[in-house]
């Protein structure tokens, strides 16, 4: 003899079963489809230059590369006392660990961009302008320009054509360190600006030709 308990039990039990073992009909939702060709659909979109022009002359964007997430009021902290913007500076996370920066000059906002690298919390700073036709996705944050040493060459190598045809090999040439009247600004090593892919492994040197038919490690 069951017990109304147990006749529940048993209740539930093949109702469990018919609802995972049949196939039930489901109404499709129409809404991810049209949602769907509004994606697709390429609409005409106005630009406004001069506008947004004003609104960004005097902002940077800037990404902390680092796998943690950085705070905002950190960042903050650390770049108003290493810049020490003359007028001031406002800051906005746009992303994880992407940063608006608007300068109150433009003094300000060139000395920073020109000053490259920076560092923030012991990882490295990339600091772009914003291209007004450019999304923030589509802005590339894994180039960024270092001061590069070249060490080992002797003196009637270090010219600019030499300086160049290194940095060629390296990443894209942004200046050679060299005196107003063409001389080297250093006697022990050649020194150039270059920005490269941070993603991609650092090069250390390379062969040169110290004298015919030898081969000189020259360091970087």
């Amino acid at each position: 003899m069951t017990t109304p308990h147990q006749d529940l039990e048993t209740i539930i039990t093949k109702r469990n079963c018919l609802l995972t073992e049949e196939t039930l009909d489901l109404e499709e939702d129409e809404l991810p489809r049209e949602k769907c060709l509004l994606t697709e659909e390429t609409l005409d979109l106005e630009e406004d230059d001069l506008n947004a022009n004003s609104e960004y002359s005097l902002t940077l964007l800037a990404k902390v590369a680092s796998l943690k997430k950085i705070n905002t009021k950190a960042v903050y902290s650390v770049l108003f006392k290493a810049w020490n913007p003359s007028k001031g500076m406002k800051i906005q996370n746009l992303d994880e660990n992407i940063f608006c920066i608007t300068f109150n000059h433009e003094w300000d906002r060139k000395r920073i961009l020109d000053s490259w690298p920076w560092s923030v919390i012991s990882s490295h700073l990339v600091v772009r302008d914003w291209p007004l036709h450019l999304a923030l996705r589509d802005i590339d944050f894994n180039l960024s320009p270092f001061w590069i040493r070249i060490c080992g060459l002797p003196p009637n190598q270090m010219t600019k054509p030499n300086a160049e045809k290194i940095a060629n090999k390296i990443g894209v040439l942004k200046e050679i360190d060299f005196t107003a009247n063409g001389k080297i600004s250093w006697f022990k090593y050649l020194r150039i600006r270059v920005e490269i892919d941070i993603q991609k492994p650092l090069h250390t040197g390379f062969n040169g030709n110290k004298e015919p038919h030898k081969k000189a490690w020259v360091h970087l």
